[in-house]
């Protein structure tokens, strides 16, 4: 008899518990919150690494998707997102004034972390990664970044254009940047916020790239009007560095307005 007591408060528990979730579930509710992205003011030149100045002239992110999750890790724990903008958008870094994206969808409940792609979204149907509007006006690049360096009195103009996406040892399907977990990021969102405004501060991306060696080698000058200005490339310092800024480094500022 107390093994047949114990086994029926353990199906009336479990009857409780399956009741709560449903009435949980049942308390969510169809939320699109409007969303905002923009970037900061880099009209003064930003000191670099190896004591390089930069002076920026073109600074482009293409940004999204972007998901909102319940869990505080994003990533592959994030099976289903709360909210999603599946859409992507070329972001002036040089502009810190707030500019229309779209809108996120899904429903109401708490959110607790983020993942986003840079324009260039791994999917699970698709063994590579596909390419958004954003990122293919930009020529299949996540970030465009051109201006000129110097130091010693030398000052050379430079471009670079860096391509973020999943690698092949990566899960499939998971967006390229998430939060960390020791990112603070939390919300319930209700469905009646004004926005959710995401801007992006290039400053930090930038003073990890060392150009001091480009510099010694570059045979080009501004003063002397270059026509080719230096490329940065793949296997160089400073594009590894700005590739790793942009993932790893400084986050998007995320706000909810109510």
């Amino acid at each position: 008899m107390r093994g047949s007591s114990g086994r029926l408060r353990l199906v009336l528990a479990l009857l409780g518990a399956m009741g709560l979730n449903a009435c949980a579930d049942a308390s969510q509710t169809y939320a699109e919150v409007p969303l905002l992205v923009g970037g900061s003011d880099l009209q003064q030149p930003v000191l670099a690494a190896g004591g390089v100045s930069l002076t920026i002239h073109r600074a482009e992110l293409a940004f999204g998707p972007l998901y909102l999750c319940a869990g505080v890790q994003a990533g592959d724990l994030c099976e289903t997102a709360r909210l999603e903008w599946l859409d992507s958008i070329r972001i002036d870094l040089l502009d810190p004034r707030p500019h229309r994206a779209g809108s996120l969808s899904g429903t109401s409940g708490p959110v607790r972390s983020w993942m986003y792609d840079l324009g260039i979204s791994s999917q699970l149907i698709r063994k590579d990664p596909f390419v958004l509007d954003a990122a293919r006006e930009m020529s299949g690049a996540s970030v465009i970044v051109e201006g000129s360096a110097s130091r010693g009195g030398r000052n050379v103009p430079f471009n670079v254009a860096v391509v973020i996406q999943q690698g092949s040892e990566a899960e499939r399907g998971v967006p390229v940047v998430r939060k960390g977990t020791a990112e603070v990021f939390g919300h319930d969102v209700t469905g009646r916020e004004s926005q959710l405004s995401v801007q992006f501060d290039a400053a930090p991306w930038l003073r990890s790239m060392d150009l001091s060696a480009d510099l010694s080698t570059s045979p080009c000058e501004v003063a002397e009007g270059c026509a080719e200005p230096l490329r940065l490339e793949p296997d160089g310092q400073p594009y590894r560095a700005l590739h790793n800024a942009v993932v790893s480094g400084r986050r998007p500022q995320f706000s909810f307005a109510p």
